[in-house]
């Protein structure tokens, strides 16, 4: 039964079915409700009500959600999933602050109702920022091959240390070895059996004679059984030496006979139960008391809350509810959470105390490599990390012996409990691959830590100030600054990516789209400017926003000719914070070490991979680039010049091409290193084959020289030697200005990408009309041909108007608008009466004229000023009768 009181009175439920929730603001639309007031439910459990209300709706009936009369939706709404929930809707039924009365609504969707009232709702007492990674989608393909290797970031999960707090370490739900029981030993005394506290926590029963290492392993162990059977036990005498458990503790004579004692052992140090009647004649129940702590309940949802430090009070106790079938309340919750948390925190100073010994690990094992930490030293000489930067000696060499001096830099924020940002360079080896040479983790991405790291990284690669180099990267200012100050003899191209990201805000339509991708991709400066013509056609504005972000570094035209890359897209730094997304959920020390397993393991695959080619001169993605293009080259025609020289035309494109010199009029030949359809075409002239005159940075014998060195392996975590350095405290949070965002804004093409697609268009970007005069620009509240009589009522909401100290027996006159004349009421105001004591005597000798009666003085007034709506309403009503009649003047007009 739900309740076994019997109530007066029956619970009124609305029932809302056939409708659909929708957020921002939740509502549940469309709508078919049904009140029910005839109905015990106090006499229902959770299956019982269930089948009512199918068979009520005649339809199914998964997701039930309930919420009082008087609460908005996004706040009071909740789920009944179990009989525990259920119990909890008729108590809240019964409560004061629902008198009789709820709403029930039946979602058939399977919609996320939960986490709709939770971004409206901001339940969240962290102040957590989200993942602001570019995830920028476009329908031109990166310029590089994807890899076939798909690594797992798990090869640390064994390792205890590095997973405490990553969220891996094994569950205190999983299954594990049953209790140790011995019968007898061999003087045929009883041994009792042991408890194993790595049991799964519903399998926990107290045993008569079961011997534990302290008291609060039979507390937990004693928890878990109430909770898994529905018990209401507690504590009877409860301190370090003795236990004594009871059942039923509301009723002053308990009828259930369960009585547990317990206490140390005296031939031994351990807890054992001496004394157990282990029989129940109670029924089940959904609130135990103070035996479910916070304690408890934060060492179930420790892991839960390391993968999603960000889940909700709302989320955290729908979940205990769902899994326990028991009913807590939200601040145990909450308490529970704060709970983990801290046991996390403390697990993190642990945690980061071991970087300077990882740092050794390193050095130790990798000779040559590079490993730089910094700290900040507070006053008090308190240590807190800062960043820190990792170089293997084998990936270094590997990029300088073998690979183009093309680097694609980028940064990515890391999403576990471990906040920053993680820094990373990446180079292209001969396949087109991905090749990681250095990696940071930073507290911020800024000007500074982009300086630090090009300052290493341009050490580790032998590159000085960049002669020879060129840099890919996005548009971030920090690190543009940084590449004009520490390197500025390198090419810096910027990721079209984002260009056209930024572009597409203020200039949309496919045109735009078409136009920029074609100026971006050619190679030449006329077909640049031809482009770019066009587009300065359509809006002279969208070619200048484009010119002013320097076409130099973001189309082919301008790169340099002896680089082999023609990439204009950021694309490898992209792929490899993809790539290492999971490793960015996990703490710092186990990151770097899922990334380095990963390197590691790469480089030894690939250079398999590059063994199995046998014979090949060039790599696999350049052979497949080469057979597109030779399927092309049949429609250009050639016309033989001198000697290893040719015309290449087809129509009105003719473009000059020397097989001596590697070069062709279009210049992709010379900035990408592999030759261009036209000198495709020339070469089959000759009946010669096109990869003989690819660059040699495609080779598979450079491919092979790259990845023949290696990473050596690392010893574990307990074996890593003792730094002399004082261990560093977790970095300190960063909490930025203004109200915290709970999730990334996303572009409207992601959205699109995923199938969530929009019914109506929006309205974002366009520009406003006013109602007044129908001009572009401005709304009516800024209109400068606004009525005068609107300006002069206009006053802030809520905003009362001065009152003026008057003296006593004074009246002060009130200057009334002669427009608004009608507005005021005359009030009848006797004179003031004067002291004929005080009053000047009149001399008649001084009357000029004696003879005339003077009329008596008139009855002073005083203008009472109506109230602010009143005046609103009469303007009203003058505009309406205005317009009606066509006038547009501000004569004065008095209203009846």
């Amino acid at each position: 039964m739900a309740s076994d009181s019997k109530q007066s009175k029956y619970l009124t439920v609305y029932l809302h079915y056939n409708g659909l929730f929708a957020p921002k603001p939740l509502v549940y639309l469309n709508a078919v409700v049904v009140s029910i007031c005839d109905v015990d439910f106090g006499a229902m459990d959770f299956k019982d009500f269930n089948l009512f209300i199918a068979k009520l709706i005649e339809g199914s009936c998964d997701n039930v959600y309930y919420c009082t009369r008087n609460e908005p939706l996004a706040e009071g709404i909740r789920r009944i999933s179990n009989d525990a929930d259920y119990f909890e809707f008729i108590e809240t039924g019964y409560s004061d602050e629902a008198g009789l009365r709820m709403n029930v609504y039946i979602d058939h969707e399977n919609e996320p109702v939960l986490d709709w009232a939770d971004d409206e709702g901001h339940y969240f007492d962290e102040d957590l920022d989200d993942d602001k990674d570019s995830q920028l989608s476009d329908d031109i393909p990166y310029e590089h091959e994807a890899d076939d290797y798909i690594p797992s970031f798990d090869k640390t999960i064994g390792d205890e240390f590095l997973h405490r707090v990553s969220g891996m370490c094994k569950d205190i739900n999983d299954e594990a070895e049953t209790d140790e029981v011995e019968t007898k030993n061999g003087d045929d005394k009883p041994v009792y059996p042991v408890h194993n506290e790595n049991q799964k926590w519903d399998k926990m029963v107290p045993i008569l004679g079961m011997r534990f290492s302290n008291p609060m392993e039979l507390k937990n162990c004693l928890t878990n059984y109430a909770v898994k059977n529905g018990y209401n036990l507690y504590f009877e005498k409860n301190d370090s030496q003795r236990l004594l458990v009871r059942c039923c503790k509301e009723n002053k004579n308990p009828s259930c006979p369960f009585r547990l004692w317990a206490s140390w052992m005296s031939s031994e140090r351990s807890f054992q139960i001496k004394s157990l009647v282990d029989e129940h004649n109670c029924s089940r129940v959904f609130k135990l008391g103070s035996i479910v702590t916070y304690k408890w309940i934060g060492m179930h949802f420790k892991n839960q809350l390391l993968k999603n430090p960000k889940m909700s009070i709302r989320k955290m106790k729908a979940k205990v509810s769902a899994k326990f079938n028991l009913i807590v309340s939200v601040t145990q919750c909450r308490n529970a959470r704060r709970y983990a948390l801290d046991e996390i925190e403390g697990s993190l100073i642990e945690h980061y105390g071991k970087v300077w010994s990882y740092g050794e690990e390193i050095m130790r094992t990798n000779p040559g490599s590079t490993v730089k930490i910094d700290v900040n030293v507070m006053p008090d000489s308190t240590t807190y990390f800062s960043k820190m930067y990792v170089c293997f000696k084998g990936v270094k060499d590997g990029w300088i012996a073998a690979c183009r001096r093309v680097i694609g830099v980028d940064g990515c924020f890391l999403k576990g409990i471990c906040r920053g940002q993680l820094l990373a360079a990446m180079g292209r080896d001969a396949n087109n691959h991905i090749f990681p040479i250095a990696w940071a983790v930073v507290e911020v991405e800024n000007k500074e830590t982009w300086k630090w790291f090009l300052d290493l990284l341009l050490d580790d690669i032998e590159m000085g100030i960049g002669h020879g180099l060129t840099l890919i990267s996005d548009q971030h200012k920090g690190l543009i600054e940084a590449v004009k100050e520490r390197v500025p003899a390198a090419e810096h191209r910027q990721c079209a990516r984002h260009i056209y990201a930024n572009f597409k805000k203020s200039f949309k339509g496919e045109q735009y789209r078409k136009l920029f991708w074609a100026a971006a991709a050619s190679t030449t400066q006329p077909k640049f400017e031809a482009e770019m013509n066009s587009i300065k056609k359509i809006d002279p504005l969208a070619y200048e926003h484009l010119m002013e972000r320097d076409p130099k570094s973001w189309c082919r035209a301008f790169f340099e000719v002896d680089r082999a890359c023609d990439a204009y897209e950021n694309g490898i730094s992209e792929s490899f914070n993809s790539v290492i997304d999971l490793a960015r959920k996990r703490p710092l020390i186990t990151m770097l070490e899922e990334i380095r397993i990963y390197a590691m393991e790469r480089m030894y695959k690939m250079l398999q991979e590059g063994q199995s080619w046998g014979n090949l001169k060039i790599c696999p993605s350049i052979r497949l680039k080469i057979s597109k293009l030779k399927k092309q080259q049949r429609f250009w025609g050639v016309i033989p010049s001198g000697i290893q020289q040719y015309e290449v035309r087809i129509g009105n494109d003719g473009y000059a091409v020397d097989l001596n010199n590697n070069t062709c009029g279009c210049r992709s030949w010379q900035v990408s290193g592999i030759p261009c359809v036209h000198a495709v075409a020339a070469i089959s002239y000759l009946n010669r084959n096109a990869e003989d005159y690819v660059a040699p940075w495609f080779h598979t014998a450079m491919f092979l020289t790259c990845y023949n060195h290696t990473i050596n392996p690392l010893n574990g975590s307990s074996m890593w030697p003792e730094a002399p350095y004082m261990k560093p405290l977790p970095p300190q949070k960063r909490r930025l200005p203004g109200r915290p965002t709970l999730k990334r804004k996303k572009d409207q093409s992601e959205m699109e990408s995923k199938g969530k697609t929009r019914h109506t268009i929006s309205k974002a970007g366009s520009v406003n009309r006013c109602s007044i005069c129908r001009e572009r620009g401005h709304n009516r509240s800024t209109c400068p041909t606004r009525l005068a009589d609107v300006a002069s009522t206009s006053r802030p909401k809520n905003k009362k108007p001065k009152k003026c100290k008057k003296e006593k027996g004074k009246v002060e006159p009130v200057q009334v608008d002669p427009v608004q004349a009608d507005l005021v009421d005359p009030v009848q105001v006797p004179a003031p009466q004067v002291d004929p004591v005080q009053a000047d005597p009149v001399d008649p000798v001084d009357d000029p004229h004696p003879d005339v009666d003077v009329p008596a003085q008139p009855v002073a007034t005083r203008q009472r000023i109506r109230k602010y709506s009143e005046r609103i309403t009469k303007i009203g009503l003058r505009r309406k009768v205005l317009k009606k009649e066509g006038s547009t003047g501000h004569n004065p007009m008095v209203l009846e």
